[in-house]
């Protein structure tokens, strides 16, 4: 059995998205699935083994189409070119499954006479997102939001199988397009092995260390962590990852509160290299917004990958994060997510209560183990399986 993963966004590539792909799909070659990863050419140097921290599994093929995209003859941006070139790359190849998570290039393929079974996977309402983002919209936003809504609907409808990764973003689908597609909840993953060599050395910090590792963009919520930071008794505050001109945005952030020496900005981190980082903090944070992407449609990566070096996490207590944590217990849920003295609050009490750090650390990685890429998959396989008995391995 052959399954192609078919993607517009460049792959191997730091982008999150692209990481979240390559997990998927190494996991599914070392569970034994035939996998052709369908992409544009990365960027020269964009090897497998940075992102993963090791080879990418023997059973998974790298195939990468001519990305014409801001090219002299074509200079846009569009994907248009590489969902025609995919289209006919499934017509010449005929793979059994082909896996998404692109809505237009779902509808370009769901066009296919004799077609392959197709799977979506989704990490959003998209209409829903939108509709947050233009909370007055304009007459042709409005329009853009009726064509991304019919679009969803079409897909959500046609697909065989729909693959979700939060019980809430299921649901909000099922609600609102009132499909009764085969579907299931596959959460991100993380990978053991990797979190397992990675050590944990004691920081050079007199300090304790507070650690967020991930995107700037604005629904992450890190400008409420800076701005918790003056009620924060004590500690350093690392931040990884992000654009330039978000760090120096929070950098101002920083200084206007009078708490610049206390945060650092240490910008991207190599992928492989993000486990000793983590392993060098005391407590790690996640913050998030309201917003429906944060509060029900995130499956964090750095989530899991902070359960699994057994770290003490402060997160937001979202019904999202409530499928994967209990206050308490493996975590500390924080409500009011977007007040900075709620944030606050809660990572002096970690401070304050090394016992409770630890305990709190030591449940989540036990539970990071119900959340490897295998796991995921696994739930993926078992849908596929269920469609006519197709079996994949």
């Amino acid at each position: 059995m052959k399954m192609a993963y078919i993607n517009p966004q460049a792959v191997p590539d730091s982008l999150p998205s692209a990481i979240q792909v390559l997990q998927v799909v190494d996991s599914f070659g070392d569970m034994g699935v035939d996998v052709s990863l369908v992409t544009p050419t990365p960027s020269a140097g964009a090897n497998p083994t940075l992102f993963l921290g090791r080879p990418l599994s023997s059973n998974v093929r790298l195939v990468h189409l001519f990305d014409w995209r801001k090219k002299w003859f074509f200079p846009f941006s569009s994907h248009r070119p590489f969902y025609q070139q995919a289209k006919a790359w499934v017509k010449k190849y005929k793979p059994d499954v082909v896996y998404l998570r692109n809505l237009k290039l779902a509808e370009v393929l769901l066009s296919l006479k004799d077609r392959p079974k197709i799977v979506f996977e989704t990490h959003e309402l998209f209409a829903q997102t939108y509709r947050e983002n233009h909370p007055a919209p304009t007459k042709r936003q409005q329009q853009k939001l009726e064509i991304l809504s019919a679009r969803e609907l079409k897909v959500y409808q046609s697909v065989d199988a729909l693959v979700t990764i939060t019980q809430a973003l299921l649901t909000d689908i099922q609600t609102t397009y009132h499909i009764q597609t085969p579907s299931c909840v596959a959460p991100d993953g993380v990978d053991l092995a990797l979190a397992k060599e990675a050590h944990t050395p004691t920081h050079a910090e007199s300090e304790p260390v507070m650690l967020y590792i991930g995107s700037l963009h604005p629904w992450k919520g890190v400008d409420t962590l800076i701005a918790a930071m003056p009620s924060v008794k004590r500690g350093m505050l690392w931040i990884a990852g992000g654009m330039t001109e978000q760090i120096a945005a929070l950098q101002a952030q920083a200084d206007n509160l009078g708490v610049g020496a206390r945060v650092r900005f240490l910008g991207k981190i190599p992928p492989a290299q993000r486990f000793k980082l983590i392993g060098k903090a005391d407590i790690c944070l996640l913050p998030l917004t309201d917003s429906s992407i944060a509060s029900r449609y995130t499956s964090p990566l750095k989530l899991f990958e902070y359960m699994a070096m057994g770290k003490p996490i402060v997160v937001a207590n979202h019904e999202s994060i409530r499928e994967v944590l209990v206050h308490g217990q493996d975590g500390v849920l924080v409500d009011r997510c977007e007040d900075p003295l709620c944030f606050a609050e809660s990572i002096n009490w970690l401070i304050n209560d090394q016992d409770l750090q630890k305990k709190l650390g030591a449940a989540a990685a036990v539970k990071s183990a119900q959340f490897t890429w295998h796991k995921r998959n696994q739930r993926v396989l078992a849908l596929l399986d269920s469609l006519n008995d197709l079996a994949l391995i």
